[in-house]
């Protein structure tokens, strides 16, 4: 389709075309869903891991982990000990943690990280296994058709992205626009639209109230009223 809308023939195969021209709009849809990443927290790249954490040996001071193969950045406040049921501390800042170092001190009720080297490190493992859960964004917003698997570029022109197909096309067709030196005024109009749209529809939001109510909800349907168990009528 966006071959189509900036003047070039449709092509079933991308990868292994011979046309400059279409050649270059596969390179421009894979650099356009690559900045998509970072233009949205999108809840389709959100994912969990849940990382035991344990000493080598008494008394280590600090121990680095791996992070997940498709690690791209956190997810600020979403890191638990599901063993104690505590919010770990972190990211903790390098001078911070040079003095915890250090000093060797110790926090014995809560988990301290920190990233660094791409690793994520933490300070006085516990000498027993506790699960540190934490969300991260992906860097994987593609699917290989081949075996399935999630990757960070569009290889194969069977291959797909995780994201609106709409969305992608409009912004391919800007990039195209951009970088071939043709007035991209009206397509970058057209994409922002439709990435406002996206972005807001991409996740739920809290309903709030502007005017709360100040008394104690006695009979409240969704508080405190059971789904059964009436009575009978007189």
């Amino acid at each position: 389709m966006v071959a189509t809308s900036v003047g070039h023939p449709q092509t079933n195969d991308v990868a292994s075309s011979q046309d400059e021209a279409i050649l270059r709009l596969g390179f421009y849809a894979n650099l356009a869903c690559s900045e998509l990443v970072y233009m949205h927290d999108w809840q389709m790249l959100s994912q969990t891991c849940d990382l035991t954490v344990q000493s080598d040996f008494d008394g280590q001071v600090e121990k680095m982990f791996p992070l997940p193969g498709d690690f791209k950045c956190m997810t600020d406040d979403t890191h638990w000990d599901r063993s104690t049921q505590l919010p770990a501390i972190g990211p903790v800042n390098a001078q911070d943690w040079q003095w915890l170092v250090v000093r060797n001190t110790k926090i014995t009720t809560r988990m301290l990280w920190r990233l660094r080297d791409g690793y994520i490190w933490i300070k006085s493992p516990p000498s027993t296994p506790e699960t540190l859960s934490f969300e991260y964004k992906s860097k994987y917003w593609a699917i290989r058709a081949s075996d399935g698997s999630d990757q960070e570029v569009m290889i194969d022109s069977a291959d797909w992205h995780l994201y609106p197909w709409q969305l992608v096309m409009l912004f391919t067709r800007f990039k195209w626009f951009e970088n071939e030196g043709f007035d991209s005024t009206a397509a970058w109009d057209a994409f922002q639209k439709a990435l406002q749209f996206e972005t807001g529809s991409d996740k739920g939001a809290t309903a709030l109230q502007l005017v709360p109510g100040t008394g104690y909800p006695y009979i409240n349907a969704i508080k405190n009223i059971p789904d059964t168990g009436y009575g009978s009528s007189p």
